[in-house]
This record gives C-alpha cells, structure tokens and sequence, in this order.
C-alpha cells in the first residue's frame, strides 16, 4: 500500500505541545511505525558531529554567518546544540541513530554532514553529497535498507545557496534553475535507491525560504526576492518528485512543510518563547562578547543555522507529522 502524508504545521498549540513532549519519557508503543532505527542523511542542519569528525576543524572568533566548520560549543554541531533530527531520535528513543556515523560506523545512523549538497561534483564542497552518505550507509549495511527503519532525507539547502550565489554570474537564472534540478534528481534517484534496497517509510522536509535568513535579509529586498523564487521553485519541484515517487510499491512519503513552520515563528516569535526569529545570536566580525547571552530566545545561531530551540521547533514538527494518525 502507498501513502504519503502532508503534515501543515499552523496549529500553534499542536507544535508547542509537541515540543515539550519531546523532554517526556514516552513509551515506545505511542509512537507510529516503532522503528527500529533512524538514518539521516542531510547537510549541517541535520549534522550531528560528521564534519567536525573528518574535517577535525571549527568555526573560532571572528565568526562568519555562513561557517565553513562546526563549533565548539554544543559539540561540534553547526548551532549551540543538537539538531532537530538528533532531538528527534532522543523522542523516539533512539538516540544511537542521531549520532555520527563517521564515528563509528555500521552502529551510529546519521550520515549528514555539513555544507553537503545533494549533487555530486558541485565546484564548493563537493565531499560527501546525497549519493555518497547513501552509499556509505549501504556500505556499513551489507547493501540492505530494513524496511523496519525511518530515512530522513533532508538536503538541498546548500545546493539553493548555490542557485542564490549563480544569480551573480547568470542574472537570466538558466545556471540557478539548473542547480535546482540537479539537486532534485539527486533526492529523487537516492529516494529510489534507498526503496531498491528494502527502505519502506521516509521523512522528507521542505527547505526553509532563505530570505527569511539573517544573512540574506541583510543583502536587501532584491536578494530575498530571488531566494523567495529560488526556495519556491525547489520546493514546488520536490513536491512533484515526491508526488510521482508515492507509486512505488508500500513506500510512504511523510512531508513536512518547514517553511510553514518558520513562516509561523517569524510571524509571532513571543507565542514560541523567542525574543527575536530575525536576528543571530552570533555577532559577526568581533573577537569578544561575539555569542549572545540568551541563544534559546534566538532562532538562528548565526547567519543561517537555527539554534538548539530552533531545532526543536523542527523536530516537534516532525514528531507531529509521524504520529498523525
């Protein structure tokens, strides 16, 4: 049987409902599926220590609003803390998968890592993208996906910073539309691998609008005009690989709209208990007093990575979305 399940988030109180129950000792029965693992596969918003582990670097003061490393602080994470999907795993009592799977492989499940890009051979960064975590994970897995197991595929963000960049050099958007579709073949062809080898249930987010970014928000209107077009077109595009992927055989898709979700905590910050959702906690440029005192009442760390609460937000989203009946 196939299924696909769109997950809205406007309902305030469902969110921050789900937000604190993810402190809360669930038992495991609550929870649709029962997984048996989760295997993440993402950039640095889902990064749970990967980067700092093959990289063995990280971000110092003066700090940047797009990092090239992890931070010290919160452990090796790109935020003051664990990830949403890290946050998730601990939810739903498996906590072993949020963990690095470059530190030790074939046990830990996480195979996101930061600045990847869901197509191969980008000219910035081009380790590790969608087609190299999956294939390390079937490497550590004999070839075989378990159908008993939840995939979070959540990548595309860097591929988009790319697209927003290309507009520079090509003003008419042919390059920026092509980063998009390469990246969106590269979800989609990875989705379908994972399904060849057994995988059954998947978790797929939407990107975030990068206009609502400090960093972008700092480069003007014309700026996040294009990055409202370019997160638009990339979602919009996954929205129709994940429409066609949902006829294979017992696969089911859960979508979950983030940018629906950032959309609500930009709107009305207070209701979330955050005393700003537009500004970073970080202060660029300054060695000294560059970390705020309150990160938690930020939703973004720096230039474009959430805060550890602003990864929660994230995973009670997702947490509603795989136990909606």
């Amino acid at each position: 049987m196939n299924a696909t399940t769109r997950t809205p988030v406007r309902s305030w109180s469902r969110v921050l409902v789900l937000i604190a129950l993810l402190s809360l000792p669930l038992a495991p029965s609550a929870f649709a599926g029962n997984f048996t693992r989760v295997v993440i596969f993402g950039d640095s918003l889902s990064d749970a220590g990967n980067h700092f582990v093959h990289f063995g670097t990280i971000s110092q003061q003066p700090f940047v609003p797009i990092p090239d490393d992890s931070y010290a602080i919160g452990g090796h994470h790109f935020s003051n803390g664990a990830t949403w999907a890290e946050q998730l795993a601990d939810a739903l009592h498996l906590s072993t998968s949020g963990k690095p799977a470059l530190r030790a492989p074939g046990v830990f499940t996480n195979y996101a890592v930061g600045r990847a890009r869901a197509r191969p051979g980008a000219p910035v960064f081009a380790d590790f993208d969608l087609s190299t975590q999956v294939g390390l994970f079937l490497s550590d897995f004999g070839g075989h996906a378990s159908s008993d197991d939840l995939y979070v595929v959540w990548i595309g963000a860097n591929d988009l910073d790319d697209a927003l960049n290309a507009l520079a050099s090509d003003p008419s958007g042919a390059t920026s539309f092509g980063i998009i579709q390469a990246a969106i073949i590269a979800v989609a062809g990875n989705i379908q691998a994972l399904w060849v080898s057994g995988a059954r249930t998947f978790l797929i987010p939407s990107l975030p609008n990068l206009a609502i970014t400090p960093v972008v928000r700092a480069l003007g209107p014309a700026a996040q005009f294009a990055a409202t077009q370019l997160t638009t077109a990339y979602n919009d595009a996954l929205d129709g690989v994940l429409s066609a992927l949902q006829g294979l055989p017992q696969i089911k898709l859960v979508r979950l709209d983030i940018n629906e979700l950032f959309e609500d905590l930009m709107a009305a910050p207070e209701a979330a208990g955050l005393a700003s959702a537009e500004d970073s906690c970080l202060t660029f440029g300054v060695i000294g007093g560059a970390i705020c005192k309150t990160p938690n009442r930020y939703l973004f760390w720096d230039g474009i990575h959430p805060t550890k609460a602003g990864h929660g937000f994230i995973a009670g989203a997702a947490f509603l979305a795989l136990t909606a009946p």
